[in-house]
């Protein structure tokens, strides 16, 4: 939608004199805009090989999440230094005012050539899907043997959060970006609560003894309850090791090669966005995946690929089993209270499901399972569009 005000943030000439201190950019392409941030390619000289280099430069404006923006620059060269191939590199980082004075903090990043999975994916065989599935989660299971309390992870944060955030880091044991530092288990379980909450309530948390422990119980029947004990919690922060989080198709970027016999496959470029990056129980990004499947992306088949992958990775231990039950419950309970009132994500949601048939598995590990025979359906891009538009004028028409 056009902003008639001109209130969206766009890079004028003084932050791109800022920014791009010593050669202005040939030409700026904005990918996405709104009033407090800006995400924009940018076609800069090279004065060394006299040819020029694109890059990605993200603007937020400089408010009380500051702290947060300089998280997940921190986050990312955390994972540069476990994967460097699969990173795209930060340039530059800093603040910088526009022709207003308002002022904003940036990062620069190299560009990775190449397209997304999400655009890549039907065009991929069976074997190129798998193989590249496969690397993904290579890469992953490299980033899991980093902890918040590794050295050079601390001194990436301790450099990117500053002085005043040198207690808060020195007490944390789990966390990131999305859900701040935390201290211990049950803050990341309230940090899931509040995540997912609404106006009106959809669960009770209630304290349980001998042995202690919550049980989270849905307003709706169907969804059941699950038991968190204190023990459970207290492993957590035990069992925390870095994650992405963010694992859809559009934050994963592969580049075209040719293959023997002349025919294209794609490998793995990069991951990107590394906004929900953090220091969690694996079994947290395994389980994000079910809240991500007709959400964030529409691949079934990548879905099925990627959560087989994941489980070779994620230890099933009762207490990640206890985490991956609790945020299946919250997520569901949500759903099913916004899929009775006018929300169109929940709706689509709800029709994606039954058009694709989907059931939930009694194993959280597993997920999502397809009841359909034969080949796993596939939706397209023009029937996702089709899909949207049918509930959009069904709910609000």
């Amino acid at each position: 939608m056009a902003d008639p005000q001109g209130r969206d943030v766009v890079p004028d000439d003084s932050l791109l004199r800022r920014i791009f201190a010593h050669n202005q950019p040939l030409s700026v392409s904005i990918i996405l805009n709104n009033w407090d941030k800006c995400v924009f390619k940018a076609t800069v000289p090279n004065a060394l090989s006299n040819g020029c280099y694109s890059c990605i430069v993200r603007l937020e404006a400089l408010n009380n999440q500051a702290a947060t923006f300089f998280m997940v620059a921190a986050m990312q060269e955390i994972a540069a230094l476990c994967i460097p191939d699969f990173v795209p590199e930060t340039l530059d980082a800093g603040k910088a005012a526009n022709e207003k004075g308002r002022e904003f903090q940036f990062s620069v990043l190299e560009f990775i050539e190449g397209v997304t999975l999400e655009d890549a994916w039907e065009l991929m065989a069976d074997t190129n899907r798998r193989s590249v599935v496969n690397t993904i989660v290579k890469v992953l299971s490299e980033l899991q043997s980093v902890e918040i309390s590794d050295w050079k992870a601390q001194n990436l944060l301790q450099i990117s959060l500053g002085e005043e955030s040198r207690e808060k880091l020195a007490n944390a044991v789990l966390g990131g970006p999305s859900t701040g530092l935390l201290i211990d288990g049950r803050s990341l379980l309230s940090s899931m609560e509040q995540q997912f909450q609404l106006k009106k309530p959809f669960h009770t948390t209630r304290p349980m003894d001998n042995p202690r422990r919550l049980v989270i119980e849905s307003e709706y029947e169907e969804v059941g309850s699950a038991t968190v004990g204190d023990a459970d919690m207290e492993e957590w922060s035990k069992e925390a090791v870095f994650c992405h989080n963010d694992l859809e198709p559009r934050n994963i970027m592969v580049r075209a090669v040719e293959a023997p016999g002349g025919q294209t496959k794609y490998e793995l470029a990069a991951l990107i966005d590394w906004e929900l990056a953090g220091f969690y129980p694996p079994s947290y990004q395994l389980s994000l995946q079910d809240t991500y499947l007709g959400t964030g992306h529409r691949h079934l088949s990548f879905y099925f690929l990627l959560k087989e992958g994941l489980q070779r990775i994620v230890p099933r231990s009762p207490s990640q089993v206890s985490l991956s039950r609790a945020m299946l419950l919250l997520f569901e309970s949500q759903q099913q209270m916004l899929s009775s009132g006018r929300n169109v994500g929940a709706h689509i949601l709800r029709h994606y499901r039954k058009i694709m048939q989907l059931s939930r598995d009694e194993d959280p590990y597993v997920g999502w399972r397809c009841d359909a025979e034969g080949p796993l359906p596939e939706m397209s891009a023009d029937d996702f569009d089709k899909l949207e538009n049918e509930v959009i004028a069904d709910v609000l028409g």
